[in-house]
């Protein structure tokens, strides 16, 4: 008995060139059709597998797209959500978050994320990526006093500048090894003002571990969050690597030590690090005593909307619809002994000075034939701020206290008091082109009321940050401190001029 076959009845009618061909080969009308249907059936698994590939990845870019929009607003990211993804194909790497659609490449090397640079390598076993900031100054110090007094009653000179160099190099790879939640910072750090010199490059870098939002240790060199522009928003800031004198004289600077950061509520952050000394660059672990005496903390308070913008910097670049608050509260303690400060060509250079600019450890300081060996060393300020609509604000106020003098010699002075404040303001004329700047400080001090006063431009000639050319106007009274590497010398009366060019990815 023969079976009956029953034809698929597919009609030919989209393709009847091929219909007639399976004719011409002698095969069945049915088999013609059941070749096609299995045909089509392949066609659609593939096309099935390709769309899955693709939402995968498109899940992937949108988590990496969340996590770093958390980051740029301030708000700490959960290590474990980046560790439950998925880790990419060996050999091949995720789309790149924030990338332009007419930018991308089909090449997977050089992911680019701004704030953080190129990735240059991604797999399951870890992170790495490339980040650098530099930037060409013009210094015109030609409108300064040839001269100052200090309060010896000495006349000393002032070494007028006026040139074009690159001020800073920072070369930074960072990301993550083995698990996410395990992160690296390591940088080299080099100044032009200071080649030849035995500080003129150095090595820096850090470990952290970031349990979950409330808490994130780490170890290594340590900024000091001693006032707001410690708190890591360089260098996103107004101006170009440079802060206002009042900050700069009462702040303390990078050390070795560990601290902690996380977040207290969804609007409050702490920070509190343990440390050598005020300023770790250009005094080596030989000169340090055995005795970590140095601690900072640091609480900010976003009320409004739970964020300041990306690192929580200077200025509304970023253009702030919604009202953006920030208050914050530092306190700083240490004991200091003149051993332990950096020399004058030191990076980031912040020896404890009198308000005249003479170093509170120099023979006969603060009396004929004293000479001071150790101090302790206090510092409270506080700060408010906001961003609107392009339009920033900010003020900070702080107290220093210099006590329990230790000395070769006796001494009348108890303790030293200096007060300062600042304030400082932008405005975006053409937002993501061009702003326009100003700010000012005072220091009340023990001896002498120093002040100075900024006015500057920036224009992001992409539109984007990474590269802007910048303008200052800058006008100084009795600078109590400076540098080579600062765009002000001590005792520095007069006016300043200087152009940046800005490279920062």
């Amino acid at each position: 008995m023969r079976s009956r076959q029953v034809p698929v009845r597919i009609k030919c009618l989209s393709a009847p060139a091929a219909c007639v061909l399976l004719s011409w080969l002698g095969m069945p009308a049915h088999a013609q059709d059941a070749g096609g249907m299995e045909e089509r059936l392949r066609r659609l698994e593939e096309r099935q597998a390709s769309y899955e590939r693709e939402l995968s990845s498109r899940d992937t870019r949108i988590r990496e797209l969340e996590s770093e929009v958390a980051r740029l607003s301030g708000r700490s990211v959960p290590a474990v959500a980046a560790a439950s993804q998925p880790p990419p194909a060996q050999g091949t790497l995720p789309p790149a978050p924030f990338q332009d659609p007419e930018q991308q490449s089909n090449e997977p090397f050089g992911l680019f994320t701004p704030g953080r640079g190129f990735t240059v390598a991604r797999t399951e076993w870890g992170e790495l990526q490339l980040s650098v900031f530099s930037y060409l100054r013009y210094l015109n110090q030609k409108g300064l006093d040839d001269t100052y007094v200090d309060h010896f009653g000495l006349t000393r000179d002032v070494d007028i500048r006026n040139d074009f160099e690159i001020n800073k190099v920072f070369l930074y790879t960072q990301g993550w090894f083995l698990d996410p939640k395990f992160r690296y910072t390591f940088y080299v750090w080099a100044s032009g003002a200071t080649i030849g010199s035995t500080t003129g490059i150095l090595t820096a870098g850090n470990l952290t571990y970031t349990f979950n939002d409330a808490v994130t240790l780490g170890g290594g060199v340590l900024a000091l969050p001693s006032t707001r522009s410690m708190d890591g928003q360089f260098p996103w800031w107004d101006r170009v690597d440079a802060r206002l004198m009042a900050d700069d004289f009462m702040r303390g600077s990078f050390t070795q030590g560990i601290w902690a950061n996380g977040k207290i509520t969804d609007t409050l952050n702490y920070k509190i690090g343990l440390g050598n000394n005020l300023n770790g660059f250009g005094a080596g672990a030989a000169r340090l005593d055995d005795n970590m005496n140095t601690v900072a903390a640091a609480l900010t308070w976003m009320p409004t909307t739970g964020e300041f913008g990306p690192r929580a910097g200077f200025g509304d670049y970023e253009h702030h619809d919604k009202l953006a608050t920030l208050f914050s509260a530092h306190f700083t303690t240490s004991t200091e002994d003149r051993e332990s400060q950096p020399g004058l060509d030191a990076p980031e250079n912040t020896q404890i000075r009198l308000s005249d600019g003479v170093t509170v450890f120099t023979p006969d300081a603060l009396a004929p034939g004293v000479i001071v060996n150790k101090l302790d060393y206090r510092l409270l300020s506080m700060s408010a701020g906001m961003k609107y609509r392009g339009f920033y604000l900010e003020a900070e106020a702080y107290r220093r206290w210099l006590k329990n003098f230790r000395t070769n010699a006796a001494l009348d002075i108890d303790e030293l008091t200096d007060d300062g404040m600042q304030v400082q303001g932008s405005f975006m004329l053409i937002p993501s082109t061009f702003q326009v700047y100003a700010g000012a400080s005072k220091v009340w001090g023990e001896y002498g009321d120093p002040w100075d006063a900024a006015v500057g431009i920036n224009w992001w000639p992409w539109k984007k940050r990474g590269f802007r050319i910048n303008s200052e106007l800058l006008h100084m009274e009795d600078a109590p401190l400076g540098s080579v590497m600062l765009p002000y010398p001590v005792g520095a009366n007069g006016w300043i001029f200087m152009t940046n060019a800005e490279l920062s990815f």
